[in-house]
């Protein structure tokens, strides 16, 4: 979509498959008329018409978790603001052990050369696991791509439905696609259970806090590292070359920021109470040591001292978010 496009107008009502076959268009529009050598993922992120760039796997714990994906332009995604300046990351994330590969989130269609390469570098001889956070484009745009590749994959299946809607990837043909459910095993990954997988501990749980209902957490005790699907997303870069990961607790953005960015999202949020929701957000970090936050878009918070000054700035914006007004309710009065 060019900048003389409103997105949302063009968005709204849009269908999750139209949604992803545009995501595709948009990235194939974005490739080179000749051949220049460059990969998909190296395209310029100096050009404004380049839909993705920096389709990288970023080492979070060595030999442990991995960051996978790319970033695109702020200005791209319906979910931010139109004048925040920059680039978002877009992220998926691979648990490995010596006999295991769990994708925790498998990222929007956009960033699959970057799947493909975790495919061909983290997996080898390990059994695959998938699990997702919610279901939606940016958790499971690759899961159609992952299942119908890798051998003998697992689902680890929370209870957010509707996932055969997303197992559309041309790589996969529609006869699998039909037997999914009879080819692919699934494993029950529900709010309050534990998914012992090798040497990893998943401990799946409510969100903090959330849009849609079905939306899990997920916390690995050693690593660290707590998945937190589309929140704590408000970190971006500023430019394409940035590493998409923060680990100082300084130059935060703002209380209002973050608050704004919130209820664009969670947009519940406006002109509500909550308090409980802002108990339940610090009882799990109480309860957990985090070490690292993993949301699907935006920076990855590495490090307890960052973990800690970003929950602190979380917890006063939403208590800032149901302060904002709701403008879609004053237009009508």
């Amino acid at each position: 979509m060019s900048n003389s496009v409103d997105r949302r107008k063009v968005l709204a009502g849009a269908s999750a498959a139209a949604v992803m076959a545009l995501l595709r268009e948009s990235y194939a529009a974005s490739l080179p008329a000749a051949a220049t050598g460059r990969l998909p993922g190296a395209l310029d992120p100096g050009s404004r018409r380049a839909f993705s760039a920096n389709q990288t796997i970023t080492t979070l714990v060595p030999g442990r978790l991995y960051r996978v994906g790319c970033v695109v332009r702020t200005e791209r995604l319906s979910w931010l603001a139109e004048d925040t300046d920059g680039f978002e990351p877009l992220n998926a994330y691979v648990l490995t052990d010596p006999d295991h590969c769990i994708f925790v989130d498998m990222g929007m269609p956009i960033a699959l050369p970057a799947v493909k390469a975790a495919l061909e570098t983290l997996v080898g001889e390990r059994k695959v696991w998938v699990s997702y956070t919610r279901n939606e484009a940016d958790c499971i745009g690759n899961m159609g791509y992952i299942l119908g590749t890798c051998p003998d994959p697992t689902l680890l299946f929370g209870g957010a439905g509707g996932i055969l809607e997303w197992i559309n990837d041309p790589a996969v043909s529609m006869m699998e696609v039909r037997d999914f459910l009879g080819r692919i095993p699934i494993v029950g990954s529900k709010n309050g259970v534990r998914s012992d997988i090798g040497s990893f501990a998943l401990n799946w749980f409510d969100a903090g806090y959330k849009q849609m209902l079905l939306t899990q957490w997920s916390f690995e005790a050693s690593t660290g590292c707590l998945f937190t699907s589309d929140a704590f997303g408000f970190r971006h870069l500023a430019d394409a070359e940035s590493s998409p990961v923060v680990s100082s607790a300084r130059n935060l953005p703002s209380v209002d920021a973050v608050a704004r960015e919130t209820v664009a999202r969670m947009n519940w949020m406006r002109e509500s109470s909550y308090p409980e929701v802002i108990e339940r957000v610090g009882k799990i970090f109480r309860d957990n040591d985090v070490q690292m936050i993993a949301p699907v878009h935006g920076a990855v918070i590495k490090g307890r001292e960052a973990v800690a000054a970003h929950v602190q700035l979380v917890l006063k914006a939403l208590k800032a978010a149901s302060g904002i007004v709701d403008q879609e309710r004053t237009r009508y009065v």
